[in-house]
């Protein structure tokens, strides 16, 4: 039988902060350790087994297995684009996510796999569901590993910006090749960003040219992969507006089939698939962001019971609950937040 602990735990953006000095009761892939929402995990390996199935895309230097793991189940708490990162980890840690908290989960489930992207620390991204559950495994790329660190669990999204002109929104992040980017796009429910017009093409070199002072190279859904010298959008959508750099598109070396957009000026250049060695972000484009919901006051998409304790908490008030503008909190606000009543439209 597997040691246990006491766990000493501390409140970290609504996570529990555990720090262990023997065997973690999440050591056994049978009993994953619950947690839920965005924040840091602190967890420990020490006196950890190996119990875990090695899975064939989690190879990377030769090794498929993942040593002296333990285990988490994580609940979504929205559809989003997340990353889970254990830089700064006390070893050359190694990390995994299944599709679900599977006890001892098939090797088959692994729905994003790393090691050593932070040093020598792992980081995944990976599109998830809002309340669903999925497998976290930590552990080590070498059998004698082990350590401590924080896993961090957040948005994966670099930017994430709505357009005023049209009411669409923009995503970054991190990828590869122009198909990884595009990948990405279709799975977060859109494309690779189709650009219109002009206006659309400065607003996103002035809003992701430059993320985070540096100087971005932009995957955009433009290319002419099925035929040369045809470029289309990846959305489908006509091809009305572009914006290339002098001199481009030239096809060099006959192999430059996908359009990016140059942070350093905001023109367009034609690249190879893998994008030539260079450093790239994907910009998926996700359609209209989801309209106001006056009576949602507190944000979850839902009017329900904590909307109606605004209203009654304000009655005869201004502020929050003045649905109409009159300033007082009144029968009037009462009817239209009961009109919303449920899922927000």
């Amino acid at each position: 039988m597997k040691n246990t602990y006491a766990l000493i735990s501390l409140g970290l953006f609504g996570f529990g902060l555990s720090l262990a000095n023997a065997q973690s009761a999440n050591n056994d892939c049978n009993f994953p350790q619950a947690i839920s929402g965005y924040g840091v995990t602190a967890y420990s390996t020490v006196s950890s087994t190996t119990d875990g199935i090695a899975a064939p895309s989690c190879l990377f230097f030769n090794t498929s297995q993942i040593y002296n793991d333990i285990w988490y189940c994580w609940t979504a708490p929205s559809t989003d684009f997340v990353k889970i990162d254990l830089c700064g980890s006390s070893f050359d840690n190694k990390l995994a996510v299944y599709s679900d908290c599977s006890p001892c989960p098939n090797p088959a489930l692994v729905i994003a796999c790393n090691d050593d992207t932070c040093g020598a620390g792992a980081t995944v991204t990976f599109n998830s569901q809002a309340g669903h559950s999925y497998g976290i495994r930590v552990g080590a790329y070498a059998a004698t590993g082990t350590g401590t660190g924080n896993m961090t669990i957040g948005s994966g999204w670099l930017l994430d910006a709505t357009n005023p002109a049209n009411n669409h929104r923009y995503v970054a992040f991190t990828t590869t090749s122009w198909a990884a980017a595009e990948a990405t796009a279709v799975s977060a429910g859109g494309h690779l960003v189709t650009i219109s017009d002009l206006a659309e093409s400065e607003w996103i070199h002035q809003n992701f040219g430059n993320i985070g002072g540096i100087d971005r190279r932009c995957w955009i859904g433009l290319n002419d992969e099925a035929s040369e010298g045809t470029f289309v959008w990846s959305s489908g959508e006509a091809v009305a507006f572009t914006n290339w750099n002098a001199g481009e598109p030239n096809n060099s070396g006959g192999v430059e089939d996908y359009a990016e957009l140059l942070g350093s000026n905001g023109k367009w250049n034609d690249l190879n698939l893998a994008g030539s060695s260079y450093a790239h972000i994907g910009i998926a484009e996700l359609g209209p962001t989801a309209p106001p919901c006056p009576a949602d006051f507190d944000g979850d998409r839902f009017v329900g019971g904590s909307d109606l304790s605004v209203i009654l908490s304000n009655w005869g008030g201004g502020g929050a609950g003045d649905l109409n503008g009159d300033g007082i909190v009144s029968g009037p606000d009462l009817t239209t937040m009961l009109s919303a009543w449920g899922p927000c439209a």
